[in-house]
């Protein structure tokens, strides 16, 4: 079996401080924290004020961000959903910034929560999708990172960076990807997890080959597991107004328990929570988490979620006899939108799972694997002037990424801003 392991993350260089004059991009670099406890705010928001070009922050807070040079005179914003937002002119930064974020202090009106119960506030931000998104051909720039850590080494890690055309949303037609720049890991690790069986295994396959004389080909029985876990159209193709999970579908309505979390607050805008828990396991998933909605426009503003999968019944006892034991895998997402010229846009897509794999041994330690495996697709530019992708540079799924780069934006990896490791 051969090993496609999809998944990677980009390694950036930090320069520090704001250089203005020396390059074509100005280069601000930061780190933002909570003014609570002093914690690192991951996935805040950092753009400019009058122009739609952005990026976010890492797990740690920190960020790296490059401005174009007609932009220099812009203003840049810091925004993170429960927080009062920062802004300061670019001409002021000087060094690295300590941005430190207090939370903001609404309270959701009790007038709201007697009113109004938590599905009407879903079933009136459905109604409202054609008011509150695009629904005029519009593109984008984003940057996309997958990842496959075991037991902490890097198996794989592959980035790019995406053009993306999304027609009307009455047109039948698909949306439309050209990836502009592709740069897979430089060092990637080997699948560990019994590898020794499959080393062997393939061993005894070599002899008997040897031994009736017949050729035996290495890659027809590589040692390593053909993991393909969806590829980057299995979260740069989300789209609200299409393809929607279980919580916000009538049809599994009666299946969730919905309830009302605090009030919060993005750039000003007030934000009511609603907490969904599903009641029981639907297709192989119970999950739960929280959508944030406006309150004036009824907009989905951000969606957060989390949850299990679970193992089939009827493959249990297989596992168990061929001494195997996976833990049920844990997953996590976050959808967030921006705001732009009145209209919600996607912003970012993430998700993340871990599964622990056990391989029990009679005499022998038993052999432990700790998995994770994300994606995470950053769109950090939105033009409503928009082009259709060529038929000839058209993104396909079912082959590498390697050999489909369609690099006709002459861009560089440098200057682009992505999510810094």
């Amino acid at each position: 079996m051969q090993l496609r392991l999809l998944f990677a993350f980009l390694l950036l260089v930090s320069l520090g401080g704001l250089n203005l004059h020396a390059q074509d991009n100005s280069f601000v670099t930061g780190k933002i924290i909570n003014g609570e406890d002093n914690l690192p705010l991951p996935f805040a928001s950092i753009r400019l004020k009058n122009h739609q070009i952005g990026t976010i922050s890492n797990d740690d807070g920190e960020f790296d961000f490059y401005i174009p040079k007609s932009k220099r005179n812009d203003t840049l914003s810091i925004s993170f959903i429960g927080f009062n937002s920062y802004e300061v002119p670019l001409q002021n930064i000087d060094r690295a910034l300590e941005i430190i974020l207090t939370p903001s202090s609404n309270v959701l009106d009790e007038i709201i929560l007697t009113e109004k119960d938590p599905l009407d506030y879903i079933k009136k931000a459905l109604e409202r999708l054609s008011e509150n998104y695009p629904q005029e051909p519009y593109q984008s720039l984003a940057y996309y990172r997958e990842k496959f850590i075991e037991n902490g080494a890097v198996i794989n890690k592959e980035e790019g960076v995406f053009k993306t055309y999304y027609p009307k949303v009455a047109d039948s037609s698909k949306n439309q990807h050209q990836l502009l720049l592709y740069k897979p890991e430089e060092n990637p690790q080997q699948f560990q997890f019994m590898r020794e069986w499959f080393e062997a295994k393939q061993e005894k396959r070599r002899k008997k080959a040897i031994k009736r004389g017949e050729e035996f080909d290495e890659e027809e029985y590589d040692s390593d597991m053909d993991m393909d876990l969806g590829g980057p159209e299995s979260v740069i193709d989300l789209d609200i107004n299409n393809e929607r999970d279980n919580y916000l579908n009538p049809k599994y309505f009666k299946k969730y328990e919905y309830s009302f979390g605090d009030e919060t607050s993005l750039n000003g805008e007030r934000l009511v929570t609603i907490n969904f828990k599903a009641k029981r396991t639907i297709d192989h998933i119970k999950d739960s988490g929280k959508i944030l909605i406006n309150t004036e426009d009824f907009a989905i503003v951000s969606i957060e979620r989390k949850g299990k999968f679970s193992i089939p019944f009827i493959v249990k006892p297989i596992l168990f006899v061929i001494g195997l034991k996976i833990q049920n895998p844990t997953f996590s997402t976050v959808i967030s939108y921006q705001k732009y010229k009145e209209k919600w846009y996607p912003q970012l897509f993430r998700w993340d799972a871990n599964v622990k794999l056990t391989k029990k041994h009679t005499f022998d330690p038993n052999e432990n694997s700790d998995i994770n495996i994300g994606q995470v697709f950053l769109i950090n530019q939105v033009d409503s002037i928009a082009t259709p992708v060529s038929e000839e540079h058209l993104f396909n799924e079912q082959e590498d990424m390697a050999g489909q780069v369609f690099n006709d934006m002459d861009l560089k990896w440098e200057g682009l801003n992505i999510i810094k490791d």
